[in-house]
């Protein structure tokens, strides 16, 4: 529906301007420092009482202020990041945007209540939408998403990209067969729907004589109700649908059969789509970068956030939903693919684990599985197969470093890497070796979440 495509963030850049002044971003570090010195002025008389500048500082120090900062580092890195890219949104860009949403409203009042309600300006959604299409040009820069891509997709997926058929729908609904026969009864002598849903119908949308308003398809969860509601023609009053333990009487005041959408119309589904298909979104891009950016909080209150950071940017192993404590950090290679410390993360999946320094050979049993891995070499050993890793094992500081999917999935586990938190999840479970997929690998029990081995 409109409202779950509608921004819903709060305009937070005029409340930035006001409160975190002092921010700065410096160079390639984005250094946050404190605020000026707070003054007296005041900001807010409410029931003859005023708050002042300093009253507010003191508020953020104690919560909600390191929040604010995070946002303000995350768009003033994005705001680096399109400098550096040659990117940036023009004004005619953001109108259209702005026109596009109003157009999913039925009415400008209906869009006027969502700002109201998502406590939201005009201005504060422009700066929103800016903001977006401006991810969605870096994205789009990152991943070869241009204007052409989009329109070729959109071509070969016009059907995906469609305004769902809906029905203004009015309902009675009755807790007895017997009692939704008299409430058709009724409406077949030409009472008002309106009138008989307010005195027989069970539900609350009785108070508005029955008005559930435009449903689609997806609003409605019993498939026979949807077979009844979706075939009716416009003016119809259909017959009682019996239910578990209720009946319904419809009747389809209006009729909107759903429309192919314009590529205009489309374009931000369809960069949606190809985003969501080449494993990035705005949330994902946003954490890249604060993952690898330099970040310096001196505003002591929310100097916590350092440490905040510095684990986003920290690759972790998460196995059975605990944090493993690593001898050596995983490390996330420039080709994407991922290397962790071998016998920590397989003694975790419950793997007997023997290293040979001098072969410099790792051999890993789990129930009747059993690996080897051998420094410098790709190939491992699976019982009596060999399977190809992407990476071949390294020691670095005396441990033997692994490219974790091939070993762990040959030993019954599977593994889903989230690039948004930096963490590779591990599933580790018991019981006999599973089927092998062609090529002799067996199939993952987690679906991969990256582009690393």
């Amino acid at each position: 529906m409109a409202s779950d495509r509608v921004p819903s963030r709060m305009d937070a850049s005029s409340v930035l301007v006001l409160v975190v002044s002092g921010l700065m971003l410096m160079c390639a570090t984005v250094t946050a420092q404190e605020p000026a010195a707070p003054t007296d002025r005041t900001l807010l008389v409410f029931n003859d009482a005023a708050t002042t500048e300093r009253q507010l500082i003191w508020f953020m120090e104690q919560g909600w202020g390191g929040q604010i900062l995070d946002e303000m580092i995350t768009d003033l890195l994005l705001q680096q990041a399109a400098e550096e890219a040659g990117l940036k949104v023009t004004a005619g860009e953001v109108d259209a945007e702005v026109a596009r949403v109003i157009a999913e409203y039925p009415s400008e009042q209906a869009f006027e209540h969502m700002l109201r309600d998502s406590g939201m300006t005009i201005k504060g959604l422009r700066i929103q939408l800016q903001r977006d299409l401006l991810i969605d040009k870096l994205i789009a820069q990152r991943t070869g998403i241009d204007e052409q891509g989009l329109r070729e997709y959109y071509e070969a997926h016009r059907g995906e990209f469609a305004t769902p058929p809906r029905v203004h729908l009015f309902d009675i609904v009755t807790l007895t067969l017997e009692d939704a026969y008299a409430a058709r009864e009724r409406l077949v002598a030409s009472e008002a729907f309106s009138t008989v849903a307010s005195e027989m119908s069970q539900d609350p949308t009785a108070k508005q004589g029955g008005d559930r308003g435009w449903i689609t398809p997806e609003d409605v969860l019993e498939p026979t109700v949807r077979d009844v509601v979706f075939r009716m023609q416009l003016g119809e009053m259909s017959d009682p649908v019996q239910c578990e333990d209720h009946c319904h009487i419809f009747y389809a005041k209006a009729l909107d059969p759903g429309r192919q959408l314009t590529f205009e119309e489309a374009r931000s589904e369809v960069a949606e789509t190809l985003r969501a298909k080449r494993g990035i979104s705005r949330e994902l891009y946003l954490s890249l970068l604060k993952q690898r950016a330099s970040i310096d909080v001196r505003w002591k209150p929310h100097s916590y956030l350092n440490e905040v950071y510095r684990d986003l940017s920290t690759v972790k192993v998460v196995v059975r939903g605990e944090r493993l404590s690593l001898p050596r950090p995983a490390q996330l290679l420039p080709n994407s693919n991922l290397l962790v410390p071998a016998a920590a993360v397989l003694q975790a999946i419950g793997a007997a684990v023997q290293w040979d320094g001098v072969a410099r050979t790792l051999t890993a049993t789990r129930d009747s599985l059993q690996i080897r891995l051998i420094a410098g070499s790709r190939t491992l050993q699976a019982g009596e197969r060999e399977l190809e890793m992407k990476e071949a094992p390294v020691v670095r500081d005396g441990v033997l470093m692994m490219s974790p999917r091939v070993p762990i999935e040959a030993l019954g586990g599977g593994v889903l890497w989230n690039r948004a938190d930096n963490t590779l999840y591990v599933e580790a479970r018991s019981g006999p070796p599973r089927p092998e997929a062609p090529g002799g690998i067996p199939p993952p029990l987690i679906p991969p979440g990256g582009d690393y081995d």
